[in-house]
């Protein structure tokens, strides 16, 4: 290690920069685990036609979402909530055209943010009700994919708690 007294101000500031980088990604991470510790996380919840319907629906951000996708070993057909901002982000936007075949937004802002989300939106559907959004996956996806609910957004655009969100989804997808 350099010490300190021999470092320029640049170059000062980048290692203070870079050292407080990186404390944010591990509490970011350790925060993450935290929340996959409580019970919420992956539940399968169906299969049908060998399309795997999974329910995470206690995913409240964006970071969790893609947490969960990346755990996933088939391509997803995503049903999410509002759009967060940083999903236009380059690194953001690449990982989900690996992951992701379609994406399925329910609620009051579904159409909102779809423009960071070019070129793949020719792959984004909007419904009002997430009844609907789950049809509409139903009708999109193809064996060896999954179905995944997790809404990267809090229940409060189209629920009033996020009990009632599981609840409605699990009840569409056993209504399939």
């Amino acid at each position: 290690m350099i010490p300190f007294h021999t470092m320029d101000m640049d170059s000062f500031h980048r290692l203070l920069g870079e050292t407080a980088a990186a404390r944010m990604v591990r509490a970011r991470a350790q925060r993450l685990d935290q929340l996959r510790d409580t019970g919420t996380g992956l539940e399968p919840v169906r299969v049908l036609d060998h399309v795997a319907y999974i329910n995470d629906s206690g995913s409240t951000h964006l970071d969790a979402t893609l947490r969960t996708m990346a755990d996933l070993d088939r391509p997803v057909l995503w049903i999410a909530g509002a759009l967060d901002a940083s999903i236009g982000q380059p690194h953001v936007s690449e990982f989900l055209r690996e992951r992701i075949v379609a994406l399925v937004l329910h609620g009051k802002r579904a159409g909102q943010g779809i423009e960071a989300l070019k070129p793949f939106t020719e792959h984004v559907y909007t419904t009002s009700e997430l009844r609907t959004a789950v049809f509409v996956a139903r009708e999109l996806a193809r064996a060896g994919e999954a179905v995944l609910f997790s809404p990267a957004c809090p229940a409060s655009d189209t629920h009033t708690d996020a009990a009632s969100r599981e609840l409605e989804f699990l009840h569409a997808v056993s209504d399939l």
